[in-house]
């Protein structure tokens, strides 16, 4: 499929407030999938959305809040699902706390909620990044996952030094990505002439079905996370870029 991957940084995009005290930047907006960062500046007053959250914190720490008794500590490195429709709110800690998101629904439907006993669907899960499990393999590449049953799949992906992966592409998913700790250089174009060089800390988005490789133009490893929003098959391993 024709199309470019697209690059920003995080710090460039205008800012809304949907309630007090969380700011959202909106980076990317595909179909019914929106990348967005967090900013928590202060406590926040319980809300909900019309759609699910899935996120990854970016730096700092704090809790989400999802009943009046029942509250989860998050830190930086840590994945997070929200659930449609519960209602929760965020305390910061004593640093802001940031949160990289794949947000599903519209884009106004952030309301202002009273907090209601939850049931355990309804819950916000938290999973560290010391407990990721393996998921769709592609070569030179390692891929875990917090939450392998979720509609959309959030992963956690390394690469060595110099590592090149295999072709292939997504399907029809949507797909984001953001370079946590090394730049990548992700090549594709019916010959593999087109490179995107992604650096640390910015963000990206790489059109449904276009086949490319991801690479490691550095001599030590890096980190990326990304989301795949949509469903199987999220990996298509092909020959090349033809």
């Amino acid at each position: 499929m024709s199309g470019d991957i697209r690059v920003v940084d995080p710090t460039d995009r205008d800012r809304t407030e949907p309630v007090t005290g969380l700011v959202e930047q909106t980076l990317f907006h595909v179909g019914d999938y929106r990348l967005v960062l967090f900013r928590i500046d202060e406590n926040t007053p319980w809300h909900v959305r019309g759609g699910a959250i899935y996120g990854w914190v970016r730096t700092g720490q704090g809790r989400i809040v999802h009943s009046e008794e029942q509250s989860t500590d998050i830190e930086a490195g840590d994945f997070l699902h929200v659930p449609t429709t519960t209602v929760h709110r965020y305390v910061a800690g004593r640093d802001r706390l940031e949160i990289l998101a794949v947000v599903t629904g519209a884009p106004d439907s952030t309301r202002i909620a009273a907090p209601t006993a939850t049931d355990e669907d309804a819950e916000p899960a938290i999973v560290g990044p010391d407990d990721l499990v393996p998921t769709v393999e592609s070569p030179n590449l390692i891929r875990e996952t917090p939450f392998p049953e979720a509609a959309v799949l959030m992963m956690r992906v390394q690469a060595a030094g110099g590592a090149a992966a295999g072709w292939h592409h997504h399907g029809d998913n949507v797909y984001f990505g953001y370079a946590v700790d090394g730049p990548s250089a992700t090549e594709y174009g019916p010959v593999g002439e087109n490179s995107a060089r992604i650096e640390i800390g910015e963000c990206f988005h790489v059109p449904s079905r276009l086949v490319h490789r991801d690479t490691n133009p550095t001599d030590t490893a890096h980190t990326g996370i990304i989301w795949l929003c949509g469903g199987e098959p999220w990996v298509v391993n092909v020959e090349g870029p033809e």
